[in-house]
Formats: structure tokens, sequence, C-alpha cells
């Protein structure tokens, strides 16, 4: 089968370009649509809710957040109605665990993509034995869903470690797409003075927030914005109505991010936990600077030491940013410029990736996890029943 003949259906639990995981299949549906033949994605979404989305519940740990339930009669039927050659689940999650198993019951290739530390979320949302609780059950959930995979794979070196411990050995790493407004042509900035500084992201614990504000205390002299939405709003705001150098912005689509990023110089990503960091790819593809935290997946992705700038362990923001600003204006222009040439290089890599994990799982068949056949076959009355 070529890539032309190929027929792709993603699941995903996440919300539509609301945090990472949204935005990170939004894109590489977007740009496979082009090199495909047929590419859809089945996701919740707050604008347009999708046919197969039901009741929506309280996130656990986070009262902003929705967790919401694939209404089962209807993806089955859009699942039986596409025939995928392939299904692709970033797991686990209500959504992706029943599409596997659908896909089993069809005789469907799956890819399970593994985009979330899931042990260390677990103990900075919960901790106790709350904490201990959702990790093993979280880890017991990403083993099956392997077992039972065609292919695995996932977005960094780090969770690929990970990812052997839960048994999958063989896991790939893929690199990450970008979306088409990001590849574009970026207005020329100036790095004489670092005077504008941005953050965007999830407002929650891992994004390790209180940095980002703690710099803007520190630095009056420079601007400081910040752009997302989550369980941490509240304070965000209060320390906007504090420090005259930070704006709010909430939560903006992706266009909006964009002339946010071309409107600044350095793009901060402080995260305690944070697989890769698809913002600071977007960032460098922008032609800006990115300030990465030590344990950012991108980091570790070859050749980014030329182009991004990472914090020094137990450094502060404020302390990695005046060693940026040691270098000359025209090293800070060479290290952007490094950047986006390494973005739109990692973008292009991300599809011939993905086009090549895609053939290789059409043709494999998945097996039925033997731990967990008992939930499968519960499901499957269900489905029976409501048919």
């Amino acid at each position: 089968m070529n890539n032309k003949t190929l027929n792709v259906l993603f699941v995903m639990d996440a919300l539509s370009q609301r945090n990472g995981v949204g935005s990170y299949y939004h894109d590489l549906v977007a740009q496979l649509s082009e090199r495909v033949d047929r590419v859809e994605l089945v996701a919740p979404s707050l604008q347009s809710p999708h046919p197969c989305q039901g009741i929506a519940l309280p996130m656990p740990g986070d009262d902003t957040q929705q967790l919401y339930l694939p209404r089962l009669r209807q993806l089955t039927h859009a699942i039986r109605e596409q025939r995928p050659d392939v299904m692709v689940v970033p797991g686990p999650g209500v959504f992706s665990i029943v599409a596997q198993w659908i896909a089993r019951r069809e005789g469907i290739p799956v890819c399970v993509i593994h985009q979330t530390d899931y042990d260390r979320l677990a103990g900075l949302y919960y901790g106790g034995w709350r904490g201990r609780f959702f990790a093993v059950l979280m880890r017991a959930l990403t083993r099956m869903m392997f077992r039972q995979a065609s292919a695995v794979a996932t977005i960094s070196e780090m969770l690929r470690d990970q990812m052997r411990r839960l048994g999958a050995a063989g896991a790939r790493v893929l690199a990450t797409p970008l979306a088409r407004q990001f590849v574009q042509t970026p207005r020329p900035a100036r790095f004489d003075h670092l005077e504008r500084l941005l953050f965007v992201g999830r407002l929650a614990p891992e994004k390790n927030l209180p940095a980002v504000l703690d710099l803007a205390r520190a630095r009056p002299d420079i601007e400081v914005a910040i752009a997302g939405d989550g369980p941490l709003r509240a304070c965000v705001e209060e320390a906007a109505r504090e420090l005259a150098n930070l704006r709010f912005h909430g939560w903006c689509d992706r266009d909006r991010v964009r002339d946010l990023m071309d409107d600044s110089q350095v793009l901060l990503l402080p995260s305690r936990v944070e697989a890769f960091g698809t913002v600071a790819l977007e960032a460098m593809a922008r032609g800006r600077l990115v300030l990465t935290a030590p344990g950012c997946g991108i980091n570790a992705w070859p050749g980014m030491t030329s182009a991004i700038w990472p914090q020094r362990e137990g450094e502060s923001l404020a302390g990695c940013l005046a060693r940026l600003e040691q270098l000359s204006p025209a090293q800070r222009l060479l290290r952007a410029n490094r950047g986006r040439q390494l973005a739109l290089a990692v973008n292009e890599q991300a599809m011939q990736q993905w086009l090549q994990l895609l053939q290789y799982a059409t043709s494999r068949r998945s097996t039925l996890p033997t731990p967990m056949s008992a939930v499968y076959a519960l499901l499957r009355r269900m489905a029976d029943q409501r048919a």
C-alpha cells in the first residue's frame, strides 16, 4: 500500500487545539491530508461538539477541565463507515481505550502513542495514596494498550525509556509536526535588547508558573506576557494586577498565539513535566529564542543545543535570562535563525516518520491482552445490547 491510498483515523480524548496533545494531532492531520487518501480525527470539541462526543464529567484533580465520554454507538458507526487501514490513539483515555477495543473487534490495526508522563503528573495533582493509585492505574491501562497495539511510538527519548519499562521494547520516537501558520515566514525580530518575553501553555502545576511570575517581579525592566487557561488562572490574574510589566491574555487560538510570538523575542518553557514542548518548536519556527527547563523533552532532540537555551539545574529563570543576555545581538540572531531552520527540518522529519509508522502498522494485526480480556468482553456485551 502506498501513501496515496492510505486511510487513517485518529481518535483522542484531548480537546482539539486546547492543549499540547490536542494541537499535536490537529496539526498532524492537517498535514497528512495532503499526503494520504483519507484522514479523519475524532476528538471532543468545545466549539463544535463531535457526534461521537457524549456527556462530560469533571476532570479529577482539575475542575477547569472536563473528561468527555464517547457515545459508543456513534463511535462504532464512525469507525465502520470509514473502515480505516489503521487507527491511531494516544492513550490511555476513555475515547482511546474504547476505540482500540472497537478496532480489534473490526480487525483494524492500531498505533498507540505515549505522550504523557502520568507518574509525574500524579504527584503534582494528587499526592499521597490517591497519587499512587492514579499512577498504578495509568500504568496498568497503558501496558494493556501497548500489548494490544500493532505498533507503539512516543515523542521523546525520555518517554521511550518509560515505555520499555512498561513492556514496549520496540517503541519508535516520532518528531513533532507544526501548524501551517507557524511555518509561514515570520516577522523579523531584533535581539539587541531582550525586552519582551512570552509564556504560552496550560496554567497548571506542571508548567511551573511561579517561576514565570518570579521572573516578572525580578525584572521590572522587561515585559512578560502569559497566554493560556487552567487552574492557576486566578493566581496569574492577581499577579497581572500587581505587576505593571505582566500582561495576561487568557486562552488564545493558534493565530493569536503566532501573533504573540511575533511580538516577542523569547519564549519561556519552564515546565516541571514536559514530554516534548510543541510550543517551543512553534516559537523556533517563528525565529524566536526559546528558554527551556532542564526536564523538557525537546532538550534531548538531536541538534537542539545549538538553537534553544536550557536552564541549568537549580538556576532561576532570571539567571538563565541573564546568561542569554551576555551573548551579543549577532549571536542571539544566529541562534534564532538556527532554531527556525531546525524547526522546519523537524516538521518534515515528523511527516516522514509518521508515514513510515502508519505503513508499518497496516501490515500487523493486534491480539487481545489476556489480563484485560474481561474488560473488553464487558464492553462488547454493552455494544451488542445497544446496537
